[in-house]
């Protein structure tokens, strides 16, 4: 008998080893809903459960003891894998619906991880620092032990990149669990780590069912092996994973949703704004958690703006990324019961249309503009995860920062202006973990730190802030 796709079984890594724990395996599909492979669930069985933990800490002992040049030296294979290994990288997420420039952009931008992440092993691991009752005292930087790292799906390469390089280049070992919607990149990604020498009990791979995501995280908290948990996604998943590591004492760094936003000043390029707003609202169908979904718009060129956005949206809509479905069911959904919601409390379609037998039939979402959403819509304030953004006229700018501030979340803004020292001042003003004056709010460089506060989580990734997550300051003093 041929074998088709779904027989492709991706299992779990553990100790170096694939490992397939349930034959049949656990239904992937596309965003299409067409089967595309299946993923072999790891036990949370207690033999099973005891030999990760076991492994993680041998790992962590053997991988923190590695020279820092032979770190670099198993990075930079990696680095040449990950290229060579492109192709396979970028279609796993083709197949889950990403779009082609975006699953371009999740290889290239984990190879900038990589760069930069060698880059920071040769950092001073200390300082000497002043102490009037020792004759010398320092910091020490050392890493902090095995780390639970968890990924999504929408970003599935460069998010579960990063969320292993960043404990790994601090000396950690790594668990990494993979998205149930994306396990192939996880895999994928692993086996480039450990194909380039990184030590199998270092860096291991599971995958879980996921309604039995919560009873594995316990489990593994509980062994006592963890020392710190990094995830990405939901604020919803983030708080109760928090609450979790709360239980054991055990640190984590959060990277949430965020009800990101931008700010239109009077003096602000329209042409360029509009571009950049368009592109920060609709880029991978809204999926992406820096993704526009409030533009703030001074009252005096509020037309003007409009029109142009108007304008400017019917030539992106041309986009074939456009037409490609959402990740699943429960995303377009959300997005719908939103959009409906304040529609029927008083916001207009300024542009796209609303179809809703027609989007339950495709799955597709055309991009959409409202305004008129007051603060008695849900949209007003949750996180819609699609290509859809509301637009809403200031008088006072003061006003918007105080509203903004107020809000329970806070990862990304912009603020456009001619007035760059104003723009600046703007920025500072507002808590969010970072503003981009004159660019997108999707905005994400390896060598600059990323991350929220409030709902949006704590911590944050890349370069040496990254790093730093990882390793804990000891305090040193010598003495004749």
């Amino acid at each position: 008998m041929q074998k088709t796709e779904t027989d492709k079984v991706y299992p779990s890594i553990i100790d170096g080893k694939d490992i397939y724990h349930n034959e049949n395996g656990v239904l992937v599909t596309s965003a299409s809903n067409r089967p595309l492979y299946r993923f072999s669930p790891f036990s949370i069985s207690d033999e099973s459960m005891y030999d990760l933990a076991t492994n993680a800490k041998q790992g962590f002992h053997e991988w923190s003891s590695f020279p820092t040049e032979k770190k670099v030296e198993i990075f930079n294979k990696a680095k040449e894998l990950l290229k060579e290994r492109k192709e396979e990288l970028k279609e796993s997420h083709l197949e889950i619906g990403g779009p082609g420039w975006f699953a371009d952009f999740n290889v290239d931008g984990t190879v900038g991880q990589l760069q930069e992440y060698t880059s920071q092993l040769s950092r001073s691991p200390g300082n000497i620092v002043q102490s009037p009752d020792n004759d010398l005292a320092f910091t020490y930087k050392q890493p902090i032990g095995p780390v639970l790292s968890i990924s999504p799906w929408n970003a599935p390469v460069i998010l579960a990149g990063r969320s292993i390089l960043a404990p790994l280049a601090a000396g950690c070992s790594v668990i990494h669990k993979s998205s149930e919607k994306s396990p192939r990149s996880s895999y994928l990604l692993v086996k480039c780590f450990l194909d380039a020498g990184v030590p199998p009990k270092a860096l291991q791979l599971v995958h879980i069912k996921p309604e039995e995501n919560s009873k594995f995280i316990d489990e593994v908290l509980q062994s006592g092996a963890i020392k710190k948990v990094n995830f990405t996604g939901s604020t919803f998943v983030g708080s109760k994973i928090a609450e979790k590591c709360g239980k054991y004492l055990i640190p984590y760094m959060l990277e949430l949703g965020g009800k990101n936003l931008s700010i239109i000043l009077s003096d602000a390029n329209l042409d360029k704004a509009a571009d950049a707003i368009l592109f920060g609202a609709w880029a991978h169908r809204g999926q992406i958690c820096m993704s526009t979904d409030k533009v703030f718009v001074d009252e005096t060129i509020y037309d003007k703006f409009k029109s142009k956005l108007i304008e400017a949206a019917k030539e992106f809509s041309k986009d074939k990324d456009q037409q490609l479905s959402q990740r699943d069911a429960i995303g377009r959904d959300k997005v719908l019961d939103l959009v409906e919601d304040a529609l029927n409390k008083g916001a207009k379609l300024v542009y796209g249309k609303f179809d809703k037998d027609a989007i339950l039939k495709s799955n597709v979402i055309e991009p959409m503009i409202l305004e008129d959403a007051n603060s008695e819509a849900s949209i007003y304030t949750q996180e819609s995860f699609g290509p859809v953004f509301t637009l809403h006229k200031f008088k006072a700018v003061e006003d918007v920062i105080e509203e903004v501030n107020e809000h329970d979340y806070g990862l990304k803004g912009s603020v456009w202006s001619t007035n760059i020292v104003k723009a600046l001042n703007i920025a500072k003003k507002l808590e969010i973990g970072g503003v981009h004056i004159n660019a997108p709010t999707v905005s994400d460089e390896t060598t600059v730190p990323h991350g929220g506060v409030k709902s949006s989580g704590v911590g944050r990734f890349n370069s040496q802030w990254g790093m730093d997550e990882f390793l804990i300051i000891k305090a040193i003093t010598i003495n004749e």
